[in-house]
């Protein structure tokens, strides 16, 4: 059984560090900004923007109401 549970303790720590990383407000901050690079270059239309921000911004807001838990 030892072996399962430093399996599971591994898989939990991964977990844990890709939810960090996701819901990192400095990262989606970046992203953001990265998106609006994007769109000033031309490499983005408008609708495909709007789609990417909002879900950026979603993330953003998820982040902040985990971190007030």
């Amino acid at each position: 059984m030892a072996p399962a549970k430093g399996f599971m303790s591994i898989i939990k720590v991964l977990y844990q560090k890709a939810v960090e990383e996701i819901y990192d407000p400095e990262k989606i901050k970046e992203e953001l900004m990265a998106l609006q690079v994007k769109l000033d270059m031309g490499e983005l239309s408008e609708d495909d923007y709007d789609e990417l921000e909002e879900l950026l911004l979603t993330r953003l807001e998820e982040s902040r109401k985990m971190q007030s838990l």
